[in-house]
């Protein structure tokens, strides 16, 4: 067979039907029992025929094709039956259906098919095979059962025999059709149901591909994350408490000696461990606050700016529009926005400048952020191969990761004494 698998609505159509079929046995048998024994108290030999079908519809005379009906029906009931007998359930169960009909059809003393309640038994019949099966089962069970009705149909010697062939025939072809038209239907049912399922699949293979790219990308964040944190204890905890180690260990070995030097040192340290303490917090701050999220890109950079001028002491030159950012994806503002932290902390840190500037521009196809100071420079060189040789991802390193990952390209241009700029470019 090949569809095995029971068809939607298969299994409840086939139900009611075997229930119909069961209330024909028990109701119009005795019906037309009852009536044809009131209409002819004494069956006469002319009444033959009449009085074998009258024998044959009789309970006690139909009772094991009742019994077969029910037994059907009971099987039909069972919801562990199309489990448990797998490719077997469909075809057995049309066959145990086949059997009262036939043998109703043999009992039922009619000339022209189409006459019987038994030929609407069959087209029923014939409309779940094509339900379940492809056509030329339709054709194989139109074909048996008009050899099967040809064996059963008398032939009179005063009556052509092209009268009943004709009939049979013009059975044979409506079922036919009506095979033809329910079978079409079913396939194009089973096509649309077959697409439905590979749309299914795809679309849960899609949806199992963005988790997967969602999770990426949250691990994504979270490593970003962390080489930011590393970048801020590095640059605030871990210089202080250097600096606070080395002058410590300076007032030590002074401390017997010469003791208002060690004091000298000792205010230092003093002084180093506020500077770090306020740095801590103020790190400790930033990772709590969300400025792009309250501010916007330019309105932080701008805050960015104005509070490294002031904790550098010095003078600030400005050029960010108000509307810059309000186009941008979030992962570009935050690239953007940390690069230029980490440059203005650094500026604060190392730069000893008196005068930044800050510009941030964009056009239709570029954001640009510059940032430039008159400090004491840094030698390139120098520091990137000090920052390789630790293996880590601070300083100028990280802000070129950070540039990667916008898809930008970071520049800096500076010499020992010239001061530094860094330039950085985002295609949008």
């Amino acid at each position: 067979m090949n569809h095995p698998d029971v068809e939607p609505g298969f299994v409840q159509a086939y139900r009611l039907f075997v229930v119909t079929c069961i209330v024909f046995w028990i109701v119009v048998g005795p019906i037309l029992v009852v009536v044809t024994m009131a209409s002819n108290p004494e069956l006469t030999p002319e009444l033959a025929v009449t009085a074998r079908l009258v024998r044959n519809l009789s309970l006690p005379n139909s009772a094991p094709v009742v019994g077969i009906e029910f037994l059907l029906l009971a099987l039909l009931m069972l919801p562990k039956a199309p489990r448990r007998l797998g490719p077997w359930f469909v075809p057995l169960t049309l066959l145990i259906g086949l059997v009262p009909l036939l043998v109703g059809y043999y009992w039922w003393p009619a000339q022209n098919p189409l006459q019987t309640p038994f030929a609407m038994f069959f087209f029923v019949m014939l409309v779940l095979i094509a339900w379940q099966y492809q056509y030329r089962y339709v054709l194989t069970f139109v074909l048996c059962l008009s050899l099967y009705e040809a064996w059963l149909t008398p032939w009179p010697a005063n009556v052509p025999w092209t009268a009943p062939a004709g009939w049979m025939v013009l059975q044979a072809a409506m079922m036919l059709l009506v095979g033809y038209v329910t079978a079409t239907f079913v396939s194009v049912q089973r096509e649309q149901r077959t697409a439905l399922a590979e749309a299914y699949e795809q679309q849960a293979a899609a949806h199992e591909r963005l988790q997967r790219h969602a999770a990426t990308l949250e691990e994504l964040a979270t490593s970003r994350e962390r080489n930011r944190l590393a970048r801020e204890l590095h640059d605030t905890l871990a210089h202080s408490l250097s600096a606070l180690t080395v002058q410590l260990e300076a007032v030590r070995s002074l401390w017997t000696g010469h003791p208002e030097k060690a004091r000298r040192l000792l205010d230092q340290a003093d002084d180093t461990a506020r500077t770090g303490l306020t740095e801590a917090r103020r790190a400790l701050q930033d990772l709590r606050a969300s400025p792009l999220r309250d501010l916007g890109l330019a309105l932080a950079v701008r805050e960015l700016a104005e509070t490294a001028a002031q904790r550098a002491g010095a003078a600030l030159e400005l050029h960010i529009p108000d509307w810059i950012g309000e186009d941008l994806s979030p992962a570009v503002e935050q690239g953007v926005y940390r690069i230029a932290q980490e440059t203005l902390d650094n500026v604060v840190r190392h730069a000893e400048a008196t005068r930044i500037s800050v510009r941030l521009e964009q056009d239709g196809e570029r954001l640009a952020l510059s940032v430039e100071d008159n400090g004491q420079g840094i030698d390139l060189a120098a520091a990137g191969a000090s920052e390789a040789d630790r293996g880590d991802r601070l300083g100028i390193l990280g802000m070129q990761e950070r540039a990667s990952l916008i898809g930008g390209q970071l520049r800096i241009a500076s010499q020992p004494g010239q001061g530094t700029r860094v330039h950085l470019t985002v295609p949008l």
